[in-house]
């Protein structure tokens, strides 16, 4: 995966297990000694403390973020109708998901049972995937602070765009990640990852990683897609305090301008509403792209150390890049967390009337048997009288 830059590690890269090329590479594999191979299967090792444990808490760090982030991406999604910044979010969380896959359940499996899962022929494929998964969620990063300013710059024509438009937006970063990522693999210089369950993380030939180019190309795309975001959030900020300050300058003008966009109402939702929301959404927005560049620098200042605890500290940093990015959308954004609130009161207050109603059912009929019962009983008794 994208690791930048990555310091030299006494392993090479068996491109042997590949075998042939694969049918769309354009360029040659050279083949190189089959002793990394041997080596790096392991068959028959012992699986000790350190591997449970290591592989356990990826593994349930990974599926507590998916658990949790799948909650607030189904909010969203209900919201989506109304508040049009949801749809860049909810794009986002599908490839943050697929990150948490394949830096904390996939990783976790393969540590705890000490096997690689996926065979040394796949290794080509699954590394066009796992570059594939991660280069959309770097694209993301500018598509969403670019809708963060679209948002705040032009709040009328942003709360009128099409959720067509949107998924159009939103694919770009799905589209360009696969093309570069199959792209990438074409070229001899490109050193591909994979699993190693012995070293808790990712390996390849590091020699060839950073001496042929490869750390360099992962640099520069990463470096990009981290300052990219930053100046449409500075422009976004800049906008939000001119606004303010016009306001504070000049609140009767606000005032009647507010009252005239509040009465144009979009699907239900009024403008200053939408606007407020958005709004809110700059923060998180803004947050989680800081949190990426500081995972991406201490990643490179961890990468020029070696040990199986580094290469698993490295996988914890990319699940954990992902998995802050829910927990931001509920501290930061008030609507969402009432409407998991009231999700859950909801579901709560639908069981307790469940059952509250099959109570009271249960007593009813009680109640009419009896009172038939009376019923009857009063009736035979004038009849036995006469």
């Amino acid at each position: 995966m994208a690791l930048i830059p990555v310091s030299t590690m006494s392993l090479s890269f068996d491109r042997g297990g590949i075998g042939s090329a694969p049918p769309f590479r354009l360029q040659s594999i050279p083949h190189t000694a089959d002793a990394f191979e041997a080596a790096s299967s392991h068959p028959g090792r012992i699986i000790n403390y350190d591997d449970v444990v290591a592989g356990t808490f990826l593994f349930v760090f990974g599926g507590v973020g998916i658990a949790f982030y799948t909650i607030v991406t189904l909010s969203m999604m209900r919201m989506s109708k109304d508040i049009v910044g949801f749809r860049f979010l909810i794009s986002q969380s599908i490839s943050d998901i697929l990150l948490l896959i394949q830096f904390g359940i996939w990783p976790g499996i393969v540590i705890v049972s000490q096997n690689e899962i996926i065979p040394a022929s796949w290794r080509f494929y699954v590394h066009v995937y796992l570059d594939f998964t991660w280069w959309a969620m770097v694209y993301h990063y500018p598509i969403v602070a670019w809708s963060r300013l679209a948002a705040v710059r032009f709040p009328n024509w942003f709360r009128t765009l099409k959720p067509q438009m949107c998924t159009m937006i939103c694919s770009l970063a799905w589209i360009i990640g696969l093309v570069q990522s199959i792209l990438e693999h074409q070229f001899s210089w490109f050193e591909a990852l994979h699993y190693d369950p012995k070293l808790y993380g990712l390996t390849t030939d590091w020699d060839r990683y950073n001496t042929h180019g490869t750390a360099t190309y992962y640099m520069i795309f990463n470096v990009s897609s981290m300052i990219l975001p930053f100046p449409f959030y500075g422009v976004a900020l800049y906008v939000l305090f001119t606004r303010q300050r016009r306001q504070m300058v000049d609140p009767m003008r606000i005032r009647i301008r507010g009252n005239s966009v509040a009465s144009s109402i979009t699907n239900g939702i009024s403008a200053q509403r939408s606007l407020s929301i958005e709004t809110r959404l700059l923060i998180p927005c803004i947050i989680n792209t800081v949190l990426f560049v500081v995972g991406q620098v201490f990643i490179t200042l961890c990468s020029k150390y070696t040990g199986k605890w580094i290469s698993w500290s490295l996988m914890a940093i990319f699940a954990a890049n992902s998995f802050v990015n829910p927990v931001l959308y509920v501290c930061f954004s008030s609507v969402i967390r009432r409407h998991l609130f009231a999700d859950c009161r909801k579901r709560w207050s639908a069981s307790s009337v469940y059952k509250d109603y099959d109570y009271r059912s249960s007593s009813q009929i009680s109640m009419t048997f009896a009172q038939r019962s009376s019923l009857i009983k009063v009736k035979k008794e004038p009849d036995s009288g006469s």
